[in-house]
C-alpha cells in the first residue's frame, strides 16, 4: 500500500474519531402524560440540553415540545408542536421542569389556542388544578394531580450523525479508489 493511501486512511480514522468524540449527544427527551377526571388525556414530550446544568427548564431552554390530546375512548383530538428547533409557536406557552426532582411544576399552559374548534390546551397550576380546554367548549376536563414525567431518550446531535456519514463516505471512496488501482495493476 502506498504511503499516500496509508496517510489517507489514518487521517480518515482520526477525523472520524474526533467527530464522534467531540459531539456527544447533549439533548434528552422526556415524556409526560396527564389524565383528567372524565378520562380525557394529554401526552407529550420535550427536549432540552442536559449538559447545561440548568436548575429549571422553562420555555427559553426547550429545544422541542409536542403535545397530543385524546378523548376518553383514546381517540386523538389533535396534536400540537408549540416548540420546534428552539422556535416557539404558541403565544401563551408556560412550562417549568425541575431536572433534580424530575417533575413539572408551577403554572402550565401547553397546546394551542387560536380560537379554532380543533384547538386544545392544558391550562392551570400543576398540583392544584389543571384543565383541558377548548376555545368553543371551554373546560372539557380537569383534575388536581401532577403531570407524570417518564423515560429519557438520548437524542443524537446532528454533528455526530453528519460526521459519521462523512467519515463513512470518505472510507468508501478510499476503498473504491484502492479497488480501481488494483484493477489497473
Amino acid at each position: 500500500m502506498r504511503l499516500n493511501q496509508k496517510l489517507g486512511i489514518a487521517t480518515t480514522v482520526a477525523i472520524s474519531l474526533y467527530v464522534l468524540e467531540a459531539s456527544p449527544a447533549q439533548a434528552v427527551t422526556l415524556n409526560f402524560d396527564w389524565t383528567g377526571n372524565a378520562g380525557y388525556s394529554a401526552k407529550g414530550s420535550f427536549t432540552y440540553d442536559e449538559t447545561q446544568g440548568y436548575s429549571t427548564i422553562d420555555i427559553s431552554k426547550l429545544q422541542s415540545l409536542t403535545v397530543s390530546f385524546f378523548d376518553p375512548s383514546k381517540k386523538l383530538l389533535n396534536t400540537f408542536v408549540p416548540i420546534s428547533t428552539e422556535s416557539i409557536f404558541y403565544d401563551f406557552l408556560d412550562f417549568n421542569y425541575n431536572p433534580a426532582t424530575k417533575s413539572l411544576f408551577g403554572f402550565f399552559d401547553v397546546g394551542q389556542d387560536n380560537n379554532q374548534t380543533t384547538d386544545y390546551y392544558l391550562f392551570g397550576t400543576i398540583g392544584l388544578n389543571l384543565s383541558l380546554r377548548n376555545p368553543t367548549e371551554g373546560t372539557i376536563d380537569s383534575n388536581n394531580s401532577a403531570i407524570n414525567v417518564t423515560g429519557t431518550t438520548p437524542v443524537p446531535e446532528p454533528l455526530t450523525m453528519g460526521g459519521t456519514v462523512i467519515a463513512g463516505g470518505i472510507g468508501w471512496l478510499m476503498k473504491r479508489n484502492q479497488a480501481a488501482q488494483k484493477a489497473k495493476a
